[in-house]
């Protein structure tokens, strides 16, 4: 299973384009093979590429989710062996990317550029031409991970005590993205980018009889741990990040309330383009460039505006 680093931008070391440009097409891909629906024939083992220690664990957990043999190799010339057949895994991230931005613009200017790009490049954009297959395809994939979680260990608990709500808790840095002394291609990670502050008092405060809101923390978790908790609340809140990958595992009732804060490479966020597609309530709260936004009172009755709304 190869990362296609023609397409797209961002490394697979991240959690956003590694879930999206890897882990999630790939196992969409195997999905198909499992039932037959693919040109490919599955084979015994399945290799995948090395996306960094931190991902790596999520991809092992991904294949023990799918109930197939796998392995991890950190040069994909190791897994060419004989009889081995090379898979291109489909950006779904850059198609989430470019359709985010397409989204984002009136339908006029939208439909201006997507003429303008099919002019220069001699084809319609992805966000045009492929949306209904790919919703399909990630329809799909979510309801056959999700059927797996449940029924692999539907009394498990994620660690945490069930919320309606989750403020979303950004991780620290681990030692392997660090500028000074990591190996990732794309140094910094988590909260070194940017984070919230008082998430526990915000909590406490959103907090109702009728509505409990708690913390949840992604990274401190396995794949099936994020799974269960978004899957099982009512909503998110959180500040913009690849945290928010994992939306894609909320029912269609949930609510997403992000809060755009920090400096961003891509204007249009991912996250708002994935509940556009999946039918999700998201919401956005603009607060500027400040990468460690705290949680005052007055963002506090923002965010509860938007719950309550």
């Amino acid at each position: 299973m190869a990362f296609d680093e023609r397409r797209g931008t961002g490394v697979q070391e991240h959690f956003f384009h590694f879930m999206w440009g890897y882990l999630l097409p790939a196992a969409s891909a195997i999905i198909d093979m499992q039932a037959g629906a693919s040109t490919y024939r599955v084979r015994d083992e399945f290799v995948f590429s090395s996306c960094g220690p931190v991902m790596d664990a999520k991809t092992a957990e991904m294949a023990r989710l799918l109930e197939i043999e796998s392995s991890i190799v950190h040069d994909e010339r190791e897994g060419r062996r004989p009889g081995t057949v090379t898979v291109p895994v489909p950006r779904w991230d850059a198609f989430l990317c470019e359709y985010s931005a397409y989204s984002s613009l009136p339908r006029r200017t939208a439909a201006f550029r997507a003429v303008r790009q099919a002019a220069r490049q001699g084809s319609l954009p992805p966000a045009v031409w492929s949306r209904r297959r790919i919703v399909h395809e990630i329809q799909h994939l979510r309801q056959v991970v999700l059927d797996k979680v449940r029924a692999r260990d539907q009394a498990a608990s994620s660690g945490e005590d069930a919320a309606g709500y989750y403020i979303l808790q950004r991780s620290e840095e681990p030692p392997y993205y660090s500028p000074q002394r990591g190996r990732a291609r794309t140094p910094t990670y988590g909260t070194s980018r940017r984070s919230l502050l008082g998430v526990d008092r915000a909590a406490a405060a959103l907090s109702r009889e009728s509505r409990s809101v708690g913390v949840f923390e992604p990274g401190r978790h396995t794949l099936a741990e994020q799974i269960r908790a978004f899957g099982g609340c009512r909503g998110i809140i959180a500040i913009r990040g690849a945290e928010l990958a994992n939306i894609v595992w909320l029912n269609a009732t949930s609510k997403v309330i992000v809060i755009n804060a920090g400096r961003f490479h891509l204007s249009a966020p991912p996250a708002r383009g994935l509940a556009q597609l999946l039918g999700i309530d998201y919401a956005e709260i603009e607060l500027g460039e400040e990468c460690y936004p705290a949680l005052t009172d007055e963002l506090i009755e923002r965010i509860r505006a938007h719950i309550e709304n």
